[in-house]
């Protein structure tokens, strides 16, 4: 009986490893990559410019799930998607400071826009905000 017990717990947790192995998997390859060339400048609490960088980022466009990659990694939240526009939320920490994101693509005009929240662990810094423009264009 002990035996027969065993061996169905057995058999169950070898078929929830099945189970999980047909979940969606992105296909990379077969998405529109969009390369966005930013500005993003970094504002204190008073207004005060503190910088400002260029940067680029490129991002991995899923008409087909109505999902957005940044580089490889899903947004934290996708407000919308749509043929013309897409709106989602970023969410990236570092040891440094936590940044939350609101982001827009303006696909028609091929437009990027953000405003972003930074807060830093040492209180010194205060907490800051960054606003960034950019233009975006398909690369494949």
């Amino acid at each position: 009986m002990k035996k027969i017990l065993l061996f169905t717990f057995l058999i169950l947790f070898a078929s929830i490893g099945v189970s999980n192995a047909d979940q969606y998997v992105p296909e990379f390859d077969k998405m529109q990559i969009m390369r966005c060339e930013i500005t993003e400048t970094i504002y204190n609490e008073d207004n005060t410019q503190v910088s400002q960088s260029d940067y680029h980022r490129l991002l991995r466009l899923d008409d087909q799930t109505s999902t957005i990659y940044v580089q490889k990694e899903r947004p934290s939240r996708i407000y919308y998607y749509g043929n013309d526009k897409v709106q989602y939320k970023e969410q990236s920490m570092t040891d440094d400071y936590i940044m939350i994101s609101n982001v827009m693509i303006d696909r028609v005009n091929n437009l990027y826009n953000s405003t972003s929240q930074i807060t830093y662990d040492n209180m010194g810094y205060g907490s800051r905000r960054a606003v960034a423009e950019g233009n975006c264009k398909i690369v494949n």
